[in-house]
């Protein structure tokens, strides 16, 4: 069984997993991007790791998104000003930017301590701006 707390920033409150006695809409989305994840890292033809991640997190914001009411769009590697980079993602919902995600190959962690070479540096440049959620999927 899947068990997880959930914080929406903008009001600090505990979104659970679950609803008692209904449907589980959240741990669902969670199970489908597992699901999705992991047929797509065992299919006889593999992509790159990291680009495995892409459309299940895509459909896992969505679905998350739908279940709270509220409208998130996902728009593909957006680009930083001052040449800072382009995070795999940036967040919009309800029309507003509200952060930025960097997917990882899966294995990779998201501990920025671990991160060597281009990740590191990447890393450095991306401190640079407010609310950047690193993932492997994990």
């Amino acid at each position: 069984m899947f068990s997880a707390r959930i914080y929406r920033a903008d009001q600090l409150e505990y979104l659970p997993v679950s609803r008692p006695g209904g449907s589980p809409p959240i741990q669902d989305a969670l199970q489908e991007f597992a699901e999705a994840v992991t047929a797509k890292s065992s299919a006889l033809v593999r992509g790159g790791a990291e680009d495995q991640l892409r459309g299940p997190f895509e459909h896992l914001m969505r679905t998350v998104a739908a279940a709270w009411g509220e409208g998130v769009v996902c728009t593909g590697e957006a680009p930083l000003p001052g040449r800072l980079g382009r995070p795999d993602y940036a967040v919009h919902c309800n029309g507003l930017l509200a952060g930025y995600v960097e997917l990882k190959a899966p294995g990779t962690g998201a501990d920025a301590v671990r991160f060597r070479g281009r990740d590191r540096a990447q890393f450095r440049r991306f401190s640079a701006i407010p609310n950047v959620l690193y993932s492997d999927g994990n």
